[in-house]
């Protein structure tokens, strides 16, 4: 692993909130992210499955772990703003 520079610090905290925001919209609101990434799928593959075609709590499982993810940009982040 490389260290942390100068740089990583507000692009963490950036990647951070985006994937505390997608993981809440998928908590809150699973219908909508199915329909939006059912769209997109479709797109490119129609028919396909895709992880988005799990139940609502599947979906908000992923979204919990999603959010819990966010926590390594987050650690990135504080290291960097630490210094």
């Amino acid at each position: 692993m490389h260290p942390v520079t100068g740089k990583e610090g507000p692009m963490a905290l950036v990647m951070g909130l985006g994937f505390i925001a997608f993981g809440l919209t998928m908590i809150l609101r699973p219908g909508r992210v199915r329909e939006n990434f059912d769209r997109f799928a479709d797109y490119w593959k129609e028919g396909s499955w895709h992880l988005y075609k799990l139940p609502d709590w599947g979906l908000r499982v992923v979204g919990a772990a999603v959010i819990a993810l966010s926590a390594i940009f987050f650690q990135i982040a504080y290291m960097d703003f630490r210094r």
